[in-house]
């Protein structure tokens, strides 16, 4: 093991017991504590059908995301097999296809059009061998290190984010643009402990073996990107709903993407709260940059426990470090006035400017008139 990975490892062992799980302030409990380990509801079921149009999304746990927007839907870094951590350390890669087909309940993953991750560590791309054998008309949009991985399973269906830098991309089907795009933006991953980052460095050749035969950490980072996405209206030119999705903190600078001509806002922006403090400036920054009128918080959750056990915070994400960002986000943006939350009821934290869903919550929003 290389001194940095071993440094990581010992830190991450002796910090595990180093975790928060509890939000000081829930307004939507209203304002009381929120304990992640034992909390007081169970996560919102989907909303049913609507007769308008809505933004339906499925908060999966760590960065994973299910997005759907009339007859289009995307999965963003998804994710369940939370192997433990001396597995992650010492043994070789498996997915949990049980955990995995329980953290997609409720999604066809058929009518999938695109399974996107921002960077190629294992807890955002590891799952993805199994879930491309049901996701069949899906594409996949991954770093160059991650596209190399996927070789021996994704095949003709890749593209790689570094090649479509600063471009829009469209989802397509048959051929067709769909009502779904996205503009990679260059960003970074900071580090986990110290100035070390796990599984650093890209995937230099193509992988041509099953991943069995690979360890966790053979997963590296990859050029790490943030992603623009737009939900079009059927012109697909209208932007009726924006979002900004990073799955890991950055440093400031990176990751912010330019003006756009149309001047649409930010509706949501999805932002990591792993290691942000290892991140100088943030959330700050990123905020500042955005102004969003909502943040949705992820990326929270120990992804080192199974899916049986409560959920607590990543390893040294403590509830004073949670709590200092959420004020962050309501002295950027206000909270003293509500703005573009979820239009149902969810389970884990939420108030007037943030949303710090359970593991499995489904979330509504209202796209722009």
């Amino acid at each position: 093991m290389k001194p940095a990975t071993l440094t990581i490892a010992l830190a991450l062992a002796f910090g595990a017991g180093c975790h928060g799980q509890v939000v000081r302030t829930a307004p939507n409990h209203p304002g009381a504590p929120f304990n992640f380990e034992l909390p007081p509801c169970v996560p919102a079921e989907r909303p049913p059908e609507s007769p308008v149009p809505t933004v339906d999304m499925k908060f999966l746990g760590a960065a994973g995301l299910y997005v759907r927007w009339g007859e289009d839907s995307i999965l963003l870094g998804p994710y369940f097999s939370n192997p433990s951590l001396s597995r992650v350390l010492l043994g070789q890669w498996r997915a949990d296809r049980a955990a995995i087909e329980r953290g997609l309940a409720g999604i066809d993953l058929a009518k999938i059009e695109g399974l996107l991750a921002g960077h190629a560590h294992y807890d955002h791309i590891g799952d993805f061998p199994v879930l491309l054998e049901k996701a069949t008309g899906a594409q996949v949009f991954v770093n160059r290190s991650g596209a190399r991985a996927l070789v021996p399973y994704a095949a003709g269906r890749t593209t790689t984010l570094d090649e479509k830098a600063g471009q829009w991309v469209w989802l397509t089907r048959g051929g067709e643009k769909r009502s779904i795009r996205f503009f990679p933006v260059v960003s970074s991953h900071a580090p986990q402990i110290d100035h070390h980052l796990w599984a650093s460095g890209s995937i230099e050749h193509e992988w041509r073996t099953p991943w069995e035969t690979r360890r966790f950490h053979d997963l590296r980072v990859g050029q790490t990107f943030a992603l623009v996405i737009d939900l079009l209206a059927d012109d697909l030119a209208t932007v009726r709903y924006r979002i900004y999705y990073q799955d890991s903190a950055n440093r400031q600078g990176l990751g912010e993407p330019p003006a756009f001509p149309d001047g649409h806002p930010y509706d949501l922006a999805v932002l990591c709260i792993a290691s942000y403090d290892k991140a100088p400036g943030q959330p700050k920054a990123i905020l500042e940059a955005l102004r969003p009128r909502h943040v949705l918080v992820a990326h929270y959750d120990d992804f080192f426990r199974p899916q049986s056990q409560p959920v607590r915070f990543v390893s040294l994400l403590t509830d004073a470090k949670v709590d200092l960002y959420l004020a962050t986000i309501c002295k950027e943006l206000g909270c003293d006035v509500s703005a573009g939350g979820p239009t149902n009821a969810v389970c884990g934290p939420s108030g007037p400017r943030w949303t710090m869903p359970l593991p499995g919550d489904w979330l509504r929003f209202a796209p722009n008139p």
